[in-house]
Protein backbone atom coordinates (compact mmCIF):
# COMPACT_ATOMS: atom_id res chain seq x y z
CA UNK A 1 0.00 0.00 0.00
CA UNK A 2 3.04 2.64 0.99
CA UNK A 3 4.48 1.10 -2.28
CA UNK A 4 1.50 2.01 -4.26
CA UNK A 5 1.25 5.57 -2.99
CA UNK A 6 4.36 6.47 -3.53
CA UNK A 7 4.60 5.30 -6.97
CA UNK A 8 1.49 7.51 -7.44
CA UNK A 9 3.14 10.58 -5.91
CA UNK A 10 6.27 9.88 -7.95
CA UNK A 11 4.40 9.45 -10.80
CA UNK A 12 3.15 12.81 -10.23
CA UNK A 13 5.45 14.78 -9.25
CA UNK A 14 8.08 13.48 -12.53
CA UNK A 15 5.38 12.95 -14.92
CA UNK A 16 6.59 9.50 -15.84
CA UNK A 17 4.12 6.30 -15.25
CA UNK A 18 6.75 4.45 -13.03
CA UNK A 19 4.04 1.61 -12.78
CA UNK A 20 4.45 1.09 -16.36
CA UNK A 21 7.83 1.88 -16.37
CA UNK A 22 7.94 -1.34 -13.56
CA UNK A 23 5.98 -3.46 -15.70
CA UNK A 24 7.93 -3.16 -18.70
CA UNK A 25 11.17 -3.90 -17.39
CA UNK A 26 9.50 -6.95 -15.63
CA UNK A 27 7.50 -8.32 -18.78
CA UNK A 28 9.99 -10.24 -21.48
CA UNK A 29 8.73 -11.13 -24.87
CA UNK A 30 9.81 -14.38 -26.66
CA UNK A 31 9.06 -14.96 -30.39
CA UNK A 32 9.67 -18.18 -31.74
CA UNK A 33 8.61 -20.56 -34.46
CA UNK A 34 6.42 -23.86 -34.16
CA UNK A 35 5.67 -26.52 -36.10
CA UNK A 36 2.63 -27.75 -36.08
CA UNK A 37 1.87 -31.57 -36.78
CA UNK A 38 -1.59 -32.67 -38.15
CA UNK A 39 -1.90 -35.94 -39.11
CA UNK A 40 -5.40 -37.30 -40.94
CA UNK A 41 -6.53 -40.68 -39.82
CA UNK A 42 -8.53 -43.49 -41.28
CA UNK A 43 -10.25 -44.45 -38.05
CA UNK A 44 -13.03 -42.83 -36.13
CA UNK A 45 -13.09 -39.92 -33.95
CA UNK A 46 -13.96 -42.67 -30.94
CA UNK A 47 -11.57 -45.26 -32.03
CA UNK A 48 -8.79 -42.39 -32.31
CA UNK A 49 -10.00 -41.87 -28.90
CA UNK A 50 -9.88 -44.99 -28.17
CA UNK A 51 -6.79 -46.43 -29.62
CA UNK A 52 -4.79 -42.73 -27.80
CA UNK A 53 -6.30 -43.98 -23.90
CA UNK A 54 -4.99 -47.44 -24.62
CA UNK A 55 -1.72 -46.40 -25.58
CA UNK A 56 -0.87 -43.73 -23.11
CA UNK A 57 -2.30 -45.27 -19.56
CA UNK A 58 -3.66 -42.46 -16.90
CA UNK A 59 -1.52 -41.27 -13.86
CA UNK A 60 -2.52 -42.32 -10.78
CA UNK A 61 -2.47 -39.13 -8.86
CA UNK A 62 -3.25 -40.75 -5.60
CA UNK A 63 0.08 -42.68 -6.09
CA UNK A 64 1.92 -39.47 -7.29
CA UNK A 65 0.00 -37.86 -3.93
CA UNK A 66 1.27 -40.46 -1.46
CA UNK A 67 4.88 -39.75 -3.32
CA UNK A 68 4.69 -36.12 -2.19
CA UNK A 69 3.01 -36.59 1.16
CA UNK A 70 5.97 -39.27 2.35
CA UNK A 71 8.75 -37.22 1.07
CA UNK A 72 9.69 -40.47 -1.55
CA UNK A 73 12.89 -40.99 -3.15
CA UNK A 74 14.06 -40.16 -6.72
CA UNK A 75 14.02 -43.80 -6.89
CA UNK A 76 10.74 -44.05 -5.67
CA UNK A 77 9.34 -41.85 -7.74
CA UNK A 78 11.29 -43.01 -10.54
CA UNK A 79 10.00 -46.76 -10.18
CA UNK A 80 6.83 -45.70 -9.70
CA UNK A 81 6.39 -43.49 -12.90
CA UNK A 82 7.68 -46.24 -14.79
CA UNK A 83 4.88 -47.99 -13.26
CA UNK A 84 2.55 -46.44 -14.64
CA UNK A 85 3.65 -44.87 -18.32
CA UNK A 86 2.88 -46.94 -21.18
CA UNK A 87 5.60 -48.02 -23.87
CA UNK A 88 6.14 -44.40 -25.09
CA UNK A 89 6.91 -43.35 -21.29
CA UNK A 90 3.99 -41.22 -21.47
CA UNK A 91 0.88 -41.10 -18.89
CA UNK A 92 -2.16 -38.92 -19.21
CA UNK A 93 -1.53 -35.98 -16.97
CA UNK A 94 -5.24 -34.24 -18.29
CA UNK A 95 -7.91 -34.50 -20.47
CA UNK A 96 -10.45 -31.75 -21.70
CA UNK A 97 -13.13 -33.04 -23.73
CA UNK A 98 -14.17 -29.87 -25.34
CA UNK A 99 -16.70 -31.08 -27.96
CA UNK A 100 -19.66 -31.78 -25.77
CA UNK A 101 -20.07 -27.96 -24.09
CA UNK A 102 -18.70 -26.06 -27.32
CA UNK A 103 -21.93 -28.22 -29.47
CA UNK A 104 -24.45 -26.47 -27.44
CA UNK A 105 -23.18 -23.32 -29.00
CA UNK A 106 -23.52 -24.07 -32.29
CA UNK A 107 -22.07 -26.82 -35.28
CA UNK A 108 -21.64 -30.10 -33.44
CA UNK A 109 -18.18 -30.97 -32.35
CA UNK A 110 -15.76 -33.81 -31.53
CA UNK A 111 -12.58 -32.64 -30.03
CA UNK A 112 -10.46 -33.56 -26.83
CA UNK A 113 -7.16 -32.64 -25.68
CA UNK A 114 -4.91 -34.25 -23.69
CA UNK A 115 -1.67 -33.46 -21.73
CA UNK A 116 0.55 -36.03 -21.79
CA UNK A 117 4.17 -36.76 -20.23
CA UNK A 118 6.39 -38.09 -17.96
CA UNK A 119 7.44 -36.32 -14.74
CA UNK A 120 11.11 -38.34 -14.77
CA UNK A 121 11.59 -36.93 -18.04
CA UNK A 122 9.93 -33.52 -17.92
CA UNK A 123 12.61 -32.81 -14.76
CA UNK A 124 15.84 -33.21 -16.93
CA UNK A 125 13.93 -30.01 -18.59
CA UNK A 126 12.87 -28.53 -15.45
CA UNK A 127 16.44 -28.80 -13.42
CA UNK A 128 17.98 -26.72 -16.24
CA UNK A 129 15.02 -23.85 -16.56
CA UNK A 130 11.80 -24.15 -14.70
CA UNK A 131 9.67 -21.89 -17.56
CA UNK A 132 9.91 -25.34 -19.08
CA UNK A 133 7.00 -25.95 -17.47
CA UNK A 134 4.95 -23.81 -19.42
CA UNK A 135 5.37 -26.73 -22.34
CA UNK A 136 5.64 -29.91 -20.33
CA UNK A 137 3.39 -31.97 -20.19
CA UNK A 138 3.04 -31.93 -23.76
CA UNK A 139 -0.59 -31.16 -25.67
CA UNK A 140 -1.98 -33.26 -28.03
CA UNK A 141 -5.23 -33.34 -29.70
CA UNK A 142 -7.77 -35.20 -31.38
CA UNK A 143 -10.89 -34.21 -33.20
CA UNK A 144 -13.25 -34.28 -35.80
CA UNK A 145 -13.44 -31.97 -38.87
CA UNK A 146 -16.72 -30.82 -40.44
CA UNK A 147 -16.41 -33.16 -43.11
CA UNK A 148 -16.54 -36.23 -40.53
CA UNK A 149 -12.62 -36.88 -41.07
CA UNK A 150 -10.77 -37.50 -37.54
CA UNK A 151 -7.11 -35.70 -37.22
CA UNK A 152 -4.47 -36.37 -34.31
CA UNK A 153 -2.33 -32.77 -33.73
CA UNK A 154 0.57 -31.45 -31.80
CA UNK A 155 3.22 -28.67 -31.98
CA UNK A 156 6.46 -30.97 -32.46
CA UNK A 157 8.49 -30.32 -29.26
CA UNK A 158 12.20 -29.37 -30.29
CA UNK A 159 10.26 -26.63 -32.44
CA UNK A 160 8.27 -25.14 -28.51
CA UNK A 161 11.63 -26.19 -26.65
CA UNK A 162 14.43 -24.82 -28.80
CA UNK A 163 13.39 -21.10 -26.73
CA UNK A 164 15.24 -22.10 -24.07
CA UNK A 165 18.93 -22.75 -26.06
CA UNK A 166 19.77 -25.52 -23.87
CA UNK A 167 22.10 -28.81 -24.93
CA UNK A 168 19.92 -31.01 -22.12
CA UNK A 169 16.19 -29.57 -23.56
CA UNK A 170 17.23 -30.01 -27.04
CA UNK A 171 18.16 -33.33 -25.84
CA UNK A 172 14.92 -34.36 -24.42
CA UNK A 173 12.87 -31.95 -26.88
CA UNK A 174 14.62 -34.50 -29.75
CA UNK A 175 13.20 -37.99 -27.82
CA UNK A 176 9.71 -36.32 -27.74
CA UNK A 177 9.67 -35.79 -31.12
CA UNK A 178 10.40 -39.60 -31.71
CA UNK A 179 7.77 -40.44 -29.82
CA UNK A 180 5.37 -38.26 -30.54
CA UNK A 181 5.94 -39.02 -34.41
CA UNK A 182 5.89 -43.01 -32.97
CA UNK A 183 2.33 -42.09 -31.44
CA UNK A 184 0.96 -40.44 -34.48
CA UNK A 185 2.17 -43.21 -36.69
CA UNK A 186 0.32 -45.71 -33.96
CA UNK A 187 -2.80 -44.00 -34.04
CA UNK A 188 -3.18 -43.07 -37.95
CA UNK A 189 -2.46 -46.94 -39.00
Amino acid sequence: MILTRYLVVASLLTGISLVAQAKENSMKTRTFKVERIEVDAKKSFEEMVAAFEKKIPAADFPAFNKLIASHAAAGEIEAKVQSMVGDLGFVILGKIDQGPLVSLLGKPKKMTTYLIGNPVLANRMFEQHPGVGLYAPLRASIYEDYKGKSHFTYDRPSTVLEQFNNSEIRAVARMLDEKMASLADYLTQ
